[in-house]
């Protein structure tokens, strides 16, 4: 599923791997290269677009990213493209572009990775992003905007009676998300109760038996299948949230707007909490 990279990326922190001295770098002369739709859309909600002078496929919003040159996808960057483009740094992000990073920084490029997953930290890495870009002052505007947001969430939720949630991310083998994660974190932030709170890592594996017994009264399916196919599994047409046609797909919320941690988390959590206690 081409969205999944965005689920293993690791704890919420700032590392610069390498810097070669260009801390000086005038505003005017910056040339970034953003290897991530996270980072890219967060650099652009802090009107530093112009900034950016390559970024990798999946980098589609704000729309007019998909107009900069690309440099491979996020799991397959063209390194020679890389620096091609002669950036002034560059960011990458999680795990798995650790690797790309060692090697970009070898080059003698100004390289950020940064791992994204934790929701009430994303304000505190916007403002270190913001610092790293010359953009402190938008920095600061979003991150404030995304604190009080997050906090007036939490507000309207709180004491509601908590439907139960299960979020689908992937088909085969059949995933879900745990409290832990990011994902889990805008569910219960939402007012929801995932039924997946406790697994071995934050987006695992789960058995369809364990939904069944679980009667998740909301469904969120990423996983790409159809209503017919999830129909089609042995015990579920019992559940609740298929009962009741409360299940959703990608054309109900925008898996962007759920799976990417960036200021749009806000738009996502609106969504989620509409979904959660709408009575239309």
């Amino acid at each position: 599923m081409k969205r999944i990279y965005a689920l293993t990326l690791g704890f919420l922190l700032l590392i610069m791997v390498t810097s070669c001295n260009k801390t000086d770098i005038s505003d005017d002369g910056l040339r970034i290269v953003v290897l991530s739709p996270e980072l890219a859309e967060i650099i652009a909600s802090l009107e530093a677009t112009e900034l950016m002078v390559g970024v990798t496929k999946e980098c589609d919003y704000p729309p007019e990213l998909t107009k900069l040159p690309q440099v491979g996808n996020f799991g397959a960057v063209d390194l020679e493209k890389v620096l091609a483009l002669k950036p002034d740094m560059v960011f990458t992000a999680g795990l798995e572009q650790e690797a790309l990073a060692a090697e970009l920084a070898k080059t003698g490029l100004q390289v950020h990775t940064i791992h994204l997953s934790k929701l009430d930290e994303l304000p505190q890495t916007i403002l270190e992003i913001g610092k790293l870009i010359q953009r402190k002052k938008q920095a600061s505007a979003v991150a404030d905007s995304l604190r009080k947001g997050i906090a007036e969430m939490r507000n309207t939720s709180m004491g509601q009676a908590k439907p139960k949630v299960y979020l689908e991310i992937y088909r085969d083998p059949l995933m879900s998300v745990s409290d832990d994660s990011y994902v889990g974190e805008l569910i219960e932030t939402a007012g929801g109760d995932n039924i997946f709170s406790v697994l071995e890592r934050d987006y695992a594996r789960i058995k369809a038996e364990d939904v069944v017994k679980a009667k998740p009264d909301i469904m969120i399916c990423y996983s790409e299948d159809s209503l017919e196919s999830i129909l089609s599994r042995k015990g579920w047409q019992d559940i609740p949230a298929i009962r009741e046609k409360r299940i959703y797909f990608e054309k109900d919320i925008d898996p962007d707007l759920i799976l990417r941690a960036t200021p749009r988390a806000l738009e996502g959590l609106r969504r989620l909490n509409k979904l959660f206690f709408s009575t239309d």
